[in-house]
């Protein structure tokens, strides 16, 4: 594929987000009231804390490169899930965003504030490259899942899913790699310690 090529593949995937921005911004609204609502019943994310401390004693005793590429299938298939079920009215992903807010929320309502102010450090490095991915893949689902509600339905459900899809591979994807590497080398290094 040549650089031309590429460029505009990149280009018209930034176009076709921009067409998304409101489902886009829905999607972030979402994550936020799920982080607002484990912050203030932190006893809803219970459940989700526990299971993510089982996926973390699952990986914590392998090498930086199986963390790595379990951090990106974990993270690729939530995305996956989210931009391949839109069509079902957008409720999948609505879900995603709310629960992934919810554990985010209730999490940082069990630290105090200065570690909430730690928390929120380690998470920037590789958390300014997942939560736009992730965020986008919600915010894909949600687009996708409103093209019952449109008046050309068959046009805009091919439309939208041939764009979501082209939008995954060539931004989503890289953008949970690079979060990838990048989480899974710091949870090495403090292992280390």
């Amino acid at each position: 594929m040549s650089s031309d090529n590429i460029k505009k593949q990149y280009s018209r995937a930034f176009l076709d987000l921009r067409d998304a921005g409101n489902a886009l911004l829905v999607a972030v609204i979402i994550f936020l009231a799920g982080i607002l609502l484990g912050l203030t019943n932190p006893s809803w994310g219970d459940d989700l804390i526990s299971a993510m401390k089982g996926m973390a004693r699952h990986i914590s005793g392998k090498g930086t490169f199986l963390i790595i590429v379990a951090i990106f299938f974990r993270n690729s298939l939530s995305a996956a899930i989210s931009v391949i079920s839109g069509p079902l009215i957008g409720i999948i992903p609505v879900l995603g965003a709310v629960t992934n807010g919810l554990l985010l929320g209730a999490v940082l309502a069990h630290f105090s504030v200065q570690e909430r102010i730690d928390a929120v450090v380690l998470l920037v490095p590789h958390g300014l490259f997942e939560l736009p991915a992730i965020s986008a893949a919600w915010g894909l689902g949600i687009w996708q899942g409103i093209w019952y509600f449109e008046k050309d339905r068959e046009e805009t459900f091919h439309e939208r899913r041939k764009k979501a899809y082209r939008i995954f591979l060539i931004v989503i994807l890289p953008l949970l790699g690079i979060a990838a590497i990048i989480e899974g080398i710091g949870i090495s290094l403090m292992k280390m310690r």
